[in-house]
């Protein structure tokens, strides 16, 4: 059975836009490889910019799920850094996948800082990862597994931004040192908020 006309267009720009970018996928392009006439492209999207703040919010879901996992599956620090270290190296080696890094790192970075309405999104998304990063980190003080006095967003956006950082560099030099530090780099700053 064939997926609506909406999740077709959906799915073909979250690919394209993901391996050819934003500014290098045409709508015509999108409208031939959905098998979506014209007309219904525009029912579903008034315009490119409107189907751009789309795949973001796709793309949002696609990784807040992916955190939420390994989250789940870390009940511990230590297990954070394992199941982390699971999910980038599967990533970053799977055969089945064209991998550049987090999306929405990649398409953050096709359009100048502050553009509307996509800063927006990022800065949404962003915020949710911090969320559900804060929570866990919040179940590790109540376990005793860090320091009660550990400063929750400070260390989500330090694990957030050693992520992301180690994929944007792994991206532009390829090589894999990166995400080995970052494992590293991880585990140094989670033992800052060791109890001793």
């Amino acid at each position: 059975m064939k997926t609506s006309p909406k999740v077709r267009i959906l799915g073909i720009a979250k690919n394209r836009f993901y391996r050819q970018g934003y500014y290098h996928t045409g709508i015509n392009q999108i409208i031939k490889e959905s098998e979506t006439a014209k007309a219904s492209f525009y029912d579903h999207f008034p315009s490119k910019q409107s189907l751009g703040v789309e795949v973001i919010r796709a793309y949002g879901v696609d990784v807040l799920v992916w955190f939420r996992e390994i989250l789940r599956k870390s009940p511990t620090p230590k297990a954070f850094i394992s199941e982390m270290k699971k999910a980038i190296l599967q990533q970053i080696h799977s055969d089945d996948s064209y991998y550049q890094g987090c999306p929405i790192a990649i398409f953050s970075c096709q359009f100048p800082v502050g553009e509307q309405p996509f800063s927006d999104e990022f800065r949404l998304i962003v915020s949710r990862w911090e969320s559900i990063f804060v929570v866990r980190i919040q179940k590790w003080k109540k376990e005793n597994l860090i320091l009660n006095s550990t400063d929750e967003i400070a260390l989500a956006r330090d694990l957030i931004n050693l992520y992301e950082g180690s994929l944007m560099n792994w991206r532009i030099s390829r090589n894999e040192e990166y995400i080995t530090r970052v494992f590293i780099q991880m585990q140094e700053r989670l033992e800052l908020q060791f109890k001793k």
